[in-house]
């Protein structure tokens, strides 16, 4: 264990000594986050910005709460409303006439009269974020219509009777905007996998970077038996007493540690200068280890199969980037049709932004990060094994 260690120590020490890694592995996310966060997104402004935001909504409950909440967003000064059909909004979204669209789903009123909280669904435009001056134009309207349809129920005194219940609601609205009352901001629940994390635009797009080129760096340390045969190393270490599995445990253990710095690095600055908020640490910690340990045993297994260190980077290049577009790292997978959605679950890059999701926005359950975990873990067992077999000592 002692040697693996020593093993790790020394490539670790050769990793972070060159200038054009530490770019890589750290300036690249952050630039390329500011950059698309900058040209896909508004940077932050929020509402206060003067920004008029194309909403498409999609009415699938068409009750009288329902018409209410569109007629609200409607006269917000901030959104241009369009009602369309649910199959026309992926249009929308591809010919980017919108940039957020809102779904109120069948069941909207009577998850009112049951006293639960307003239930939506949003999407964003890809490598957009509907939290951005959309989000909480929903949020605030959709509580003071729950609110005030609520006490119309109760003033009409029958549910069914839609004539009258209209009568009291607008008998509220007139006398609460007559009182100057606002409506508490309470919580519309907000989408499931749409919008990747919670904080500015900047935030949303860094958690996707991050991914990506963690996923690089890891990929080409897998190739560090490549370079440790170029420099004619590899072969005075097989002839020193050092057990083959220690030389291997060394390898495999550097770019763990790699990955995992580069992780905690860019989770710290993310943080700090766009506002992302990566959620419990623990999970957090447990989906990152698993997408390092399936990156490097990608890298590993390539290695076995190429000749030269400059191979393994051009190929591992572009394959990570493929495989991050693939798998929703520019652009979430709803957003694509549903042959693209399955051939991107194919890639590892998927597995990690559902957990990472996970994590993000519903404190990451255990028992949610179940299948991300086993399938990410499960790629990296195999992708050792079959590196493993293609390791050539000599």
């Amino acid at each position: 264990m002692r040697q693996a260690w020593l093993i790790a120590l020394l490539r670790l020490r050769q990793t972070f000594q060159s200038k054009a890694t530490l770019i890589m592995s750290f300036g690249m996310p952050l630039l390329m986050t500011v950059v698309f966060g900058v040209a896909l997104g508004d940077g932050g402004g929020g509402e206060s910005s003067g920004r008029t935001y194309p909403v498409a909504i999609v009415d699938a409950d068409a009750t009288f709460a329902s018409r209410q909440l569109v007629a609200a967003l409607s006269g917000e000064q901030n959104l241009r409303v369009q009602v369309v059909t649910a199959d026309r909004l992926p249009r929308l979204f591809t010919d980017r006439q919108i940039e957020a669209g809102l779904i109120i789903p069948a069941g909207f009123q009577q998850g009112i009269s049951d006293g639960k909280a307003p239930e939506l669904v949003m999407q964003s435009a890809p490598g957009g974020s509907s939290n951005v001056g959309v989000g909480p134009a929903v949020q605030r309207e959709a509580a003071r219509v729950a609110g005030d349809y609520l006490l119309a129920r109760q003033i009409a005194g029958s549910a069914n009777d839609e004539a009258r219940v209209a009568e009291a609601y607008s008998r509220v609205v007139s006398e609460r905007k007559s009182l100057g009352i606002t409506a508490v901001q309470e919580s519309a629940r907000k989408p499931d996998s749409t919008a990747p994390a919670k904080g500015s635009q900047l935030g949303q797009t860094a958690m996707g970077f991050t991914v990506m080129f963690v996923m690089m760096l890891v990929f080409m340390g897998g190739g560090a038996i490549l370079q440790e045969r170029q420099a004619g190393t590899w072969g005075r270490l097989l002839t020193t007493p050092t057990p083959k599995l220690a030389i291997l445990g060394g390898l495999i253990l550097s770019f763990f540690i790699t990955g995992l710095a580069q992780f905690g690095v860019l989770w710290g600055l993310t943080a700090v200068l766009f506002g992302a908020n990566w959620g419990p640490p623990l999970p957090l910690l447990a989906v990152a280890s698993a997408l390092i340990l399936c990156g490097g045993a990608m890298g590993l297994c390539l290695a076995g199969f190429v000749r030269t260190q400059e191979q393994q980077a051009a190929i591992g290049v572009a394959l990570v980037i493929a495989t991050s577009m693939l798998g929703g790292v520019y652009w979430p997978l709803d957003f694509v049709s549903p042959l693209m959605r399955r051939i991107g679950y194919l890639t590892p890059q998927a597995w990690a932004m559902d957990g990472f999701r996970e994590v993000m926005l519903r404190g990451g359950a255990w028992g949610a990060l179940l299948w991300p975990l086993v399938v990410l873990l499960s790629l990296a067992v195999i992708f050792t094994t079959a590196g493993l077999l293609r390791v050539r000592y000599e």
